[in-house]
């Protein structure tokens, strides 16, 4: 088996040459290459030899790679090829000119909402596809969309994670940096579906907006149970120019529950795209923002950028003070100083009210009286009543009279879905609606024809009910006990 280091500038399968390495992730290295057959360049990832190894990971590396390469998207990276030379294992895949998302959060910051919602949407068109052949992304994060330099998006890996999955899940298995983009499901382990690729893209959505990651800041030990309780917050907390629309698609996406999310990638699409039509204000294409971004494309795991748009912030409230001067003098100059304080008058600040915990109506009443303007969206909640506020942004300070207030209010219990158990085992479907959050209030016992232990019915039955809600079982006692007669000595009739 080679090292991979030493690949550089030999040729594979007879017909790929390695020119140079890009980058490595958490499957190996990353090579830039080139097509003698078809005189074409191509991006080459190469199996780490930890995983090579094993046959099981090697027939699911091959497995995915064929299944991705039967995707054709404008907005996926195309699969060539696969092969194995000298026990080393490779992918051969369309060769993007450009950057990831990681490279204009690194550069830019956060991005235009206009240019975050191109980026996602052309994410969710790559994302549909694949789900329409039944395919799940599973690793959707900034390193893996990538963007060439006439500002089209592309999505990568699609298959691969299949393979990094199952490393992940081995004793010891980690995949760094890819913890954050993970759906609490898939974060816990649970079944991995196309809801789990539609929270990831919901977080990246985030990322893009604010310039930080849903979990920034917490310690890896903390994010399962943070990500599974909390809700997120709306971008807007981090930019009050962030349109209310685009928080309302983030905390859709990003529900806890996957029941609860967008039904499907097509659907987030179409949002993104009503929200950039109607509610966006005209930004540089994405073509126009990677104009003066110059390099090849990189696939590495990173930590989550915190580049914010302090900078662009503070430059535009210079030049909105400048401009207000600039008038002032030629009030003052026309009419005196009394009639240009007097139309130029500020609005009076305000300081922030705490309204967490208190219900919606009572909170807007008294932000009003303040001369502060509400929007809310709703969030749903384990803990807190419908209808309670459960998060302000922001939390305090002071506001300008006639400024926003956002506030997360709960929409109460979430819902899932009740497993039907009826004619299970009694301590089978006591795991089972345990590990559905279901904890069962009573059991009934009756008699029956069944074997006892076994589950007669339940209340409430299948289908969608509020998290936490009671589960009342009745449970077979077997059949009823019959005495028996004595009729030893008695005639056979």
């Amino acid at each position: 088996m080679r090292v991979l280091a030493d690949l550089v500038g030999t040729v594979l399968g007879g017909r790929y040459r390695v020119i140079a390495r890009i980058a490595s992730g958490g499957m190996g290295e990353v090579f830039r290459g080139h097509d003698l057959l078809l005189d074409r360049p191509v991006a080459i990832k190469v199996l780490q030899p930890s995983l090579a190894r094993d046959a099981d990971t090697v027939a699911r590396f091959r497995n995915e790679a064929r299944a991705a390469a039967r995707l054709q998207h404008p907005n996926v990276v195309a699969v060539h090829d696969w092969g194995e030379e000298d026990g080393t294992y490779y992918m051969v895949m369309e060769y993007v000119s450009g950057r990831d998302a990681r490279d204009l959060l690194v550069a830019r910051g956060a991005l235009e909402p206009a240019q975050a919602a191109a980026i996602i949407a052309a994410v969710c068109d790559a994302l549909a596809a694949a789900h329409s052949s039944s395919l799940v992304h599973r690793d959707v994060k900034p390193e893996n969309i990538l963007i060439d330099r006439k500002g089209t998006v592309k999505v990568a890996d699609f298959g691969i994670a299949a393979v990094l999955d199952a490393e992940r899940t081995q004793p010891g298995g980690s995949v760094p940096g890819t913890l954050r983009y993970l759906a609490p499901e898939q974060a816990l382990g649970r079944e991995v579906t196309q809801a789990s690729d539609i929270w990831a893209a919901g977080a990246v959505l985030f990322e893009l907006l604010t310039g930080r990651a849903v979990d920034h800041g917490a310690a890896p030990s903390e994010l399962l149970r943070r990500r599974a309780v909390e809700p997120v917050p709306p971008p807007s907390s981090f930019d009050r120019s962030i349109p209310q629309e685009l928080d309302e698609i983030v905390l859709r996406a990003c529900a806890p529950e996957p029941t609860e999310r967008v039904s499907d990638a097509d659907e987030m699409a179409a949002a993104l795209r009503r929200v950039a039509v109607r509610a966006l204000k005209d930004a540089p294409s994405i073509a126009e923002l990677m104009a003066d971004l110059t390099g090849e494309v990189r696939l590495v795991d990173m930590d989550p950028t915190n580049v914010t748009r302090l900078g662009r912030r503070l430059a535009a409230r210079r030049r909105r003070r400048a401009r207000l001067a600039a008038l002032l003098l030629v009030m003052l100059s026309a009419t005196g100083a009394t009639a240009a304080v007097k139309v130029l008058g500020a609005p009076a600040e305000v300081a922030v009210p705490e309204v967490v915990g208190l219900p919606l109506a009572q909170a807007r009443a008294r932000l009003e009286e303040l001369s502060l303007k509400v929007q809310s969206v709703g969030q749903t909640s384990l803990s807190a009543p419908e209808g309670e506020v459960l998060a302000q942004f922001p939390p305090g300070g002071v506001l300008l009279e006639g400024e926003v207030l956002r506030l997360v209010v709960s929409e109460g219990l979430p819902l899932r879905s009740v497993p039907d158990v009826t004619g299970m085992a009694e301590g089978a479907a006591l795991v089972r609606l345990r590990a559905a959050g279901f904890e069962p209030a009573r059991i009934v016992r009756r008699y029956s024809m069944e074997p006892a232990g076994t589950v007669l019915a339940q209340r409430p039955a299948k289908g969608q009910h509020p998290w936490g809600e009671p589960v009342r079982l009745v449970v077979s006692r077997g059949p009823r006990p019959v005495a028996v007669p004595e009729t030893a000595g008695l005639p056979v009739d």
